[in-house]
């Protein structure tokens, strides 16, 4: 194996054209590590440190150790943020070779090779998602089952002597996208994909006769007795679709995130309809007190804190759908009839994203359909759904709003056109009370009623915010207020907080930040996804980001919630409010590594979108 091609075959360096893996290579300097070698920060001051083979430990000023393999990068701090690295030395376990490049020429490189920077958006991404992969306790349930309960069976697979034209009609053929490749002895060569086999005829200009190898691509294993859970980490640090089983090296199987998901379905069913069987708001509140269980319970039972959230957010959405269901037969037994012209109540903040947690207020409001003047009738009805909604919420255990972001308040209860005149408004009166109210406003989603109001005020909204751009700047301006927790040194550091006790705030310095980029991002780019993650693939998707970039924010939005999420869940346990303030001392060392990481990230974020909008 060449140089080149052991570069390329580090996670961090996958992907890199072969001339920038040249390139990379020429610039710098390689040299031995012997076990015992250390590296200490002046040698991080200057150049980044990739190696290449061995082993090393690392330790930071207080003590902690990590151990790393080849592909480790070390000066990443130094070289983004001209700060002093984090670990204090990293010492030589093994023999090994590591590959020295300059700062400067490592700059100079990146005007030339610009996939650089998504190697380095690789490594951040990477050392987030480390610790996921790092712990030796999974969770219970659907995903603590081994490989072979869920996987698609048996793998299709094809011989390496059959040619790209053989594969590609035999994919067509069976409708699959992908293909084992085993050897004579029946053990697994690689995988060949429908994306392999395009990539083979367009950048190596492969014909069909040619040997499949021309697009055979190293696979991603999981023997068959390994959990979902760790198969999952596997799958999203690699970024494949696809597992392939093996049982003694030879593929019995493969497995797939729809397979995983659908292990994961069933959970849910039941709890969900016993919500809409439920006849009574104290039934409703009785669910609601069990929020615990649910969180708990999601948490436990899935390994991605992505599909945990929706599970609980989905919890709360269908009590809220109910409690408008169970509003509505209220009203009309009372002989207030029905509702006089179509409307849509919708849901605002961590609802509208689909992020609720454990103990969400009320952020609601409703559209009400056009036409001629609400008559008095009219919005008398609509005034009393919308109190006694409120009212039934706070009942069923969500709390009325502090700042009144409810749709019994009229400044949230107006018409499909007087929606549409607000915005308006606030386009062309521009102050960063408006920008705040735009920041609210723009995560709204449907909770109930006619999906066609709330569309065509999505569809409203997005064509005003194209002709009046500016107020993007303004959001961008009063997203400008937070900053991640990152202090001189590389540092975890607090913002203050209403107890001054020096933990940081989850919400305030990680998430709400890459919630506020991301949505500004999307209403730039025309898109009217809410879900955070959802928004930055759709960003994605239009070309606006680049994927790896795109990879190191959600990774880090990722381990923010994950935090967030196990903190307000032992925080209930213990009878307590549950808040978004998360003492870093309390952590693992890694886990402390990858909140920093994650901020790293965060703060790149925030930096792209405040020099893209002109701040």
């Amino acid at each position: 194996m060449t140089e080149t091609e052991h570069l390329a075959s580090l996670p961090a360096f996958r992907d890199l054209p072969e001339d920038t893996l040249e390139a990379l290579l020429s610039v710098g300097d390689t040299i031995a590590l012997d076990a015992g070698d250390e590296i200490g920060k002046q040698q991080l001051d200057s150049q980044l440190l990739i190696l290449l083979q061995g082993s090393l430990e690392l330790e930071g000023d207080n003590g902690e150790r990590l151990r790393e393999g080849p592909g480790l990068v070390l000066g990443l701090d130094t070289y983004l943020e001209q700060e002093t690295p984090y670990y204090h030395t990293a010492r030589g376990l093994r023999p090994g070779r590591m590959l020295c490049v300059p700062f400067q020429r490592l700059r100079t490189l990146e005007e030339c090779h610009p996939g650089l920077a998504g190697m380095l958006n690789r490594v951040i991404a990477d050392r987030i998602r480390h610790r996921g992969l790092s712990s030796e306790t999974g969770p219970r349930g659907a995903l603590a089952q081994q490989a072979s309960r869920v996987m698609s069976s048996p793998l299709a697979t094809c011989d390496a002597d059959w040619t790209l034209g053989h594969a590609f009609e035999t994919m067509r053929a069976r409708k699959i996208g992908s293909m084992g490749v085993t050897g004579a002895d029946g053990r697994l060569r690689g995988v060949v994909t429908m994306t392999s086999l395009a990539n083979a005829a367009m950048r190596k200009e492969a014909r069909p006769v040619d040997d499949i190898r021309a697009a055979c691509t190293d696979a991603e294993t999981v023997t068959a007795e390994t959990p979902l859970w760790r198969a999952e980490a596997l799958r999203k640090r690699k970024g494949v679709k696809y597992l392939v089983v093996t049982d003694d090296d030879r593929p019995v199987g493969m497995l797939s995130q729809t397979d995983i998901l659908q292990a994961l379905l069933a959970q849910q069913d039941a709890l969900l309809d016993r919500i809409g069987r439920c006849t009574s708001l104290q039934g409703l509140r009785s669910i609601h007190d069990d929020v615990l269980a649910v969180a708990r319970d999601a948490w436990q039972r899935n390994r991605d804190v992505n599909r945990a959230v929706l599970v609980i957010n989905d919890f709360h959405l269908a009590i809220q759908r109910r409690c408008a269901e169970l509003t509505l037969d209220e009203i009309a037994a009372e002989g207030h009839g029905e509702a006089p012209r179509p409307y849509a109540l919708i849901i605002l903040g961590s609802g509208g994203r689909r992020e609720m947690l454990i103990n969400p207020d009320q952020d609601n409001g409703i559209i009400i359909g056009d036409g001629e003047a609400l008559a008095a009738e009219e919005a008398e009805w609509f005034a009393t759904f919308t109190d006694r909604f409120n009212r039934n919420l706070d009942t069923a255990g969500y709390i009325l709003c502090p700042g009144d972001i409810m749709a019994r308040n009229p400044a949230y209860q107006k018409t499909l056109g007087g929606w549409s005149k607000q915005i308006r408004q606030v386009c062309q009166h521009l102050t960063l009370k408006s920008a705040r109210w735009a920041n609210i406003l723009f995560d709204f989603d449907l909770l109930y009623g006619d999906a066609r109001l709330y569309s065509a005020l999505w569809t409203n909204a997005l064509d005003i915010l194209a002709d009046n751009p500016r107020l993007l700047g303004f959001m961008v301006r009063d997203d400008a207020e937070g900053t991640p927790a990152l202090g001189l040194f590389n540092r975890l550091v607090a913002a203050a907080n209403q107890d001054g006790d020096g933990r940081i705030d989850i919400k305030r310095q990680g998430l709400r930040l890459i919630c506020n980029a991301a949505r500004i991002h999307c209403l730039h780019a025309g898109i009217s996804e809410t879900n955070t993650v959802e928004r930055l693939r759709a960003l994605v998707r239009q070309g606006e980001l680049s994927a790896d970039f795109a990879d190191s924010v959600i990774a880090a939005y990722e381990e923010f919630m994950d935090l967030l999420l196990a903190h307000q869940i032992r925080q209930t346990e213990r009878g307590e409010t549950p808040d978004k303030l998360i003492n870093a001392d309390e952590l693992t060392p890694l886990g402390r590594e990858s909140l920093r990481m994650g901020m790293h990230a965060v703060k790149r974020f925030q930096d792209r979108l405040q020099g893209r909008f002109g701040l």
